[in-house]
């Protein structure tokens, strides 16, 4: 747990509580604390229940008057590729609580400590400093949708100069699930950030409405590069697909092709091997090596009609 007042115009990160506009920074391993402060500030015990499920739940926001409860998509720190989280927010008059699973904290909430202690410039109020927060949530999304763009753009071209012996078809999966599960949470998301920002709570002053339709374009553009992923996905599996056809293809006309030369000799040696006795050169001496260049030569002429023809 970490806690920031505001004091003197700027956000400072103290040992204890202030009187002063707050921020706690809460992880899981801080629900003790978490379910006192909410009994203490009042915090609605649906919205603890939520923070405190393990499950992934929709953002939302639930205006409770005194305060409001908000969810948002933040990413897995320290994750080679965009894994969602959820980001719990509690914004009272004079106070915010974040609260997020797991020891570590999102990048969001990362960055946003770093730059206070860095004394660089944060929006004033709490309200201000939500922003900065979901802001930082939703600018580390974009990033790393484009490495998995650029990943997947070399899968393809990899599925055309090679084939599909090099290729994770796996990985191609992988991408797109993870961009739809990314989408889910991002649309819905989008509608709450127009909502802060037309002035419907009146916990979000007049002066920082702006700056949540501002990360409501953010949210369109990341929006944009998820489907522009998963279509990418699309077409790479439909490539890989057609490439795996291709090979199923040139693989089946071998053996029709190993099959067509060998049935000469299984049609000649079915008929030698029958159980009759008067078959003409049967006890001749030259009878097997007439037998065997019979069907060498048609065997031949057959491999030599496909190849004229280019079908191997």
């Amino acid at each position: 747990m970490r806690i920031w007042s505001y004091i003197d115009g700027r956000w400072r990160e103290t040992e204890t509580e202030t009187p002063a506009p707050r921020w706690y920074a809460l992880a899981s391993e801080d629900t003790e604390y978490l379910k006192a402060l909410g009994e203490r500030l009042g915090l609605h015990p649906l919205s603890i229940e939520d923070c405190l499920s393990p499950y992934i739940h929709t953002p939302k926001i639930d205006d409770f008057g005194d305060h409001m409860f908000v969810v948002v998509a933040a990413m897995v720190a320290e994750s080679a590729q965009p894994e969602p989280e959820e980001l719990d927010i509690f914004l009272g008059a004079d106070y915010l609580i974040t609260y997020h699973d797991g020891p570590e904290a999102p990048p969001s909430i990362a960055e946003v400590a770093s730059a206070i202690s860095q004394g660089v410039n944060i929006r004033p109020g709490v309200d201000g400093l939500m922003y900065e927060i979901i802001d930082r949530s939703v600018d580390a999304i974009l990033p790393r949708v484009s490495a998995m763009s650029e990943e997947l753009d070399g899968v393809e071209d990899r599925i055309v100069v090679e084939g599909v012996s090099g290729v994770d078809h796996h990985r191609v999966l992988e991408l797109r699930s993870v961009a739809g599960r990314i989408r889910r949470l991002i649309v819905p998301e989008q509608n709450l950030m127009l909502r802060l920002g037309r002035g419907e709570f009146h916990l979000v002053q007049p002066s920082n409405q702006v700056y949540y339709r501002d990360i409501y374009d953010h949210l369109v553009r990341v929006d944009m590069a998820l489907e522009e992923l998963r279509e990418d996905a699309e077409v790479a599996l439909g490539t890989y697909m057609s490439a795996l056809n291709n090979r199923m293809n040139e693989v089946m006309k071998v053996l029709a092709v190993v099959g067509a030369l060998a049935l000469p000799a299984t049609v000649i040696t079915g008929i030698f091997g029958t159980n009759f006795d008067d078959i003409p050169g049967l006890h001749s001496n030259w009878g097997f090596a007439a037998m065997m260049a019979a069907m060498v030569a048609m065997a031949g002429s057959m491999a030599y009609i496909f190849h004229r023809r280019g079908w191997f």
